[in-house]
């Protein structure tokens, strides 16, 4: 027998609401649209059985629906200069895996799955209805953790070597309606983003639109040397439900964890999350905190 559809997975990720969580900003109308937390190990540690025979029965009751999708490409942060080269026993142990492939656990609703590869742990929250409102970090931090808990509990029982994770990510991406003064156009995104200044008037013809790219080290508090990078992009788009202009404003940081264990990742999770935040505040115009109603 299948899982009551009506049992839903939110009230109890609203069960374990973790108070102690500072809320450094908050909307009460954010464009959040997706939320990543993930780890990613130096090699591959879960294979097909292990993924499917040992860690999704455990978690199948809130997540039932599998689905298959091509894996992620290894991502690291390199700081030399000029970058090094990936390393090639890493390319190899990654090409060993016969067909390897990223599986999504999926809840009844659709909009939270967990996400497992060889060599990749996410859980992510997506606005799958238009009406549904954003969990909150502070729901989703004790979800990773306890399905991530269940995950190694997983790998325990197979005997396989201790999972340690390389780099954390932390991601939020945002879909910012952006009507312009004529249909199908895209509002300017000086008026959304305020490190962009209003373009003068001149011999070049209307703009149409504008795309961003940057990115930030993250450096480690104790040592002062980069453990990382916070990367903005905001790319212009429509929204595939209405044909409505958006831009896509993404921020991820991406670094390693300082310490050791489960304390290290919730320790970078909340970290970069409190950098994304205070970030997106800070980059972005008053009108667009009036739209979302920025809180005190």
């Amino acid at each position: 027998m299948g899982p009551d559809p009506t049992d839903n997975l939110e009230t109890r990720l609203e069960a374990s609401h973790v108070s102690d969580i500072p809320t450094p900003v908050s909307f009460a109308s954010p464009p959040v649209n997706e939320v990543y937390l993930g780890v990613q190990f130096p090699g591959p540690v879960a294979d097909e059985a292990t993924t499917l025979a040992d860690f999704w029965p455990r978690v199948r009751e809130d997540y039932p629906t599998l689905e298959r999708q091509p894996p992620i490409a290894p991502t690291i942060e390199d700081f030399s200069v000029p970058p090094a080269p990936p390393t090639v026993p890493f390319q190899v142990e990654v090409s060993q895996q016969p067909f390897p492939q990223r599986y999504w656990f999926v809840s009844p609703d659709g909009s939270q799955l967990i996400q497992v590869q060889p060599d990749r742990f996410m859980l992510n929250w997506r606005q799958v209805q238009e009406s549904a409102e954003y969990p909150r970090y502070q729901t989703l931090r004790p979800e990773f953790e306890r399905r991530y808990m269940t995950f190694l509990e997983a790998l325990q029982e197979e005997s396989r070597t201790a999972a340690v994770p390389q780099w954390c990510e932390v991601t939020y991406i945002n879909h910012v309606e952006a009507h312009g003064e004529e249909p199908n156009r895209h509002l300017p995104l000086h008026r959304i983003l305020r490190m962009l200044g209003e373009p003068p008037e001149g011999a070049l013809p209307p703009l149409e639109d504008t795309q961003l790219q940057a990115r930030h080290r993250l450096l480690s508090e104790s040592s002062g040397e980069p453990v990382g990078r916070l990367y903005v992009s905001a790319t212009p788009g429509f929204r595939a439900t209405d044909g409505v202009p958006i831009y896509l404003i993404q921020l991820l940081a991406r670094g390693r964890p300082e310490g050791e264990g489960l304390p290290a990742i919730l320790a970078f999770f909340d970290w970069g999350r409190d950098l994304i935040v205070r970030g997106f505040r800070d980059m972005t115009t008053d009108e667009m905190h009036e739209r979302w109603r920025l809180e005190p």
